[in-house]
């Protein structure tokens, strides 16, 4: 018999190497690691600039594209430690927030349940807020799900969730991060008055119901949280542009539904007869016309514009959306041949330094023969 691991012990082992793995301390000294190499590529970066300013001086012109592929380099390289610097810190600062959560309820295991009770009250939530957008008035509801009933039940619940939040404010290093990474939770912990409530505010009230489905975000943030084994997924939702796309389509959609709406569904019917006039009566209909305009081009939309404003509104959230899901897509695409691309791309970089050396070297042999 051999003493030596079984493969499988041992890629399982490897694969539990991860950053959220480790303790805080090993992660801070990666950050020292990180300093170091930034040190040593700002004095390869200030060494190349003397040395292409001699060899400018020499009257060397071969030089600049030795620059080109050397700036680059050197920019990609501080790019990602930069980047790495900030995963670091941000899965510091959650784990010390971790911490102190399980502290402050006397262990890990009650922090998971605290944890387990607020998904459970977020899909409540979200329950109570679909049946409240497509139940009809309260004499067709039961008498415990009345607008008023629904509010309380929202409101109480969103203590709960502010408790929540403020508890991580008190736990961070760093209120900054919470607020940077957690908005979204406070606001979707401010309870919103029934649909009753803000029409004593006219049409302007109506627009409070948009907070309500921003917590939708939050049970998605819950939802990854809890979601294991998918390294993958969770590897779209930590890249920067991923990030920033699906965060300008839900600005887009969420701007585009309160301007057609602003548009279309004040005076629709003078504009339009039949059928049609009613299609943007709502901010949930009016909300889904964005939704498809923004990520399908409009393709099968609900509402055909009939103003002005409404047409130029669709041909730039059409535009917009373009753009928006081609980014998505290519950096969709970047994630499963992302370490194909980085590995092509270094070795293209090295050739290209190389080409660049042999280049020189054959410029001063021709040089000396002449």
């Amino acid at each position: 018999m051999t003493s030596e691991k079984p493969l499988k012990a041992t890629l399982s082992e490897l694969d539990s190497y991860k950053l959220t793995s480790l303790d805080v301390d090993t992660r801070r000294s990666f950050l020292n690691w990180i300093a170091d190499k930034t040190r040593k590529l700002q004095t390869e970066a200030i060494d190349f600039s003397s040395e292409v300013q001699s060899q400018l001086d020499a009257g060397d012109p071969t030089v600049l594209e030795r620059v080109r592929i050397k700036s680059t380099r050197i920019r990609e390289e501080m790019q990602r430690l930069e980047d790495l610097e900030q995963k670091i810190t941000d899965s510091i600062e959650r784990s010390v927030i971790r911490e102190r959560m399980a502290k402050f309820f006397g262990s890990t295991k009650r922090l998971v349940v605290f944890e387990t009770l607020i998904i459970a009250l977020i899909i409540f939530v979200l329950a109570l807020l679909v049946y409240d957008f497509t139940a009809g008035a309260d004499e067709s509801r039961p008498k415990w799900l009345s607008k008023d009933n629904i509010f309380w039940i929202d409101a109480s619940c969103c203590l709960i969730f502010m408790f929540e939040f403020f508890l991580r404010m008190k736990c961070a290093d760093d209120r900054g991060f919470v607020w940077r990474k957690h908005w979204v939770d406070f606001v979707t912990s401010i309870p919103i008055p029934g649909e009753a409530q803000l029409s004593r505010f006219g049409r302007f009230g109506r627009l409070g119901r948009f907070l309500r489905i921003l917590r939708f975000l939050r049970f998605l943030r819950f939802f990854f949280l809890f979601w294991r084994g998918m390294d993958k997924l969770q590897d779209v939702m930590d890249i920067k542009m991923m990030k920033k796309t699906i965060k300008w389509s839900v600005i887009l959609t969420i701007i585009g539904a309160i301007a057609v709406y602003h548009f279309e569904g004040v005076d629709i019917s003078k504009h339009q007869a039949g059928d049609s006039a009613e299609q943007v009566s709502s901010y949930p209909l009016a909300l889904w016309w964005s939704f498809t305009t923004v990520l399908t081009g409009g393709f099968g939309d609900i509402h055909n514009p009939a103003t002005i404003g409404g047409q130029l509104l669709t041909g730039l959230l059409v535009v917009m959306g373009m753009v928006v899901v081609g980014v998505f897509t290519a950096t969709l695409t970047s994630i499963f041949v992302g370490e194909q691309s980085e590995e092509l791309e270094k070795l293209s970089t090295e050739l290209s330094e190389q080409i660049a050396q042999l280049a020189e070297k054959v410029d001063s042999m021709i040089d000396e023969q002449g």
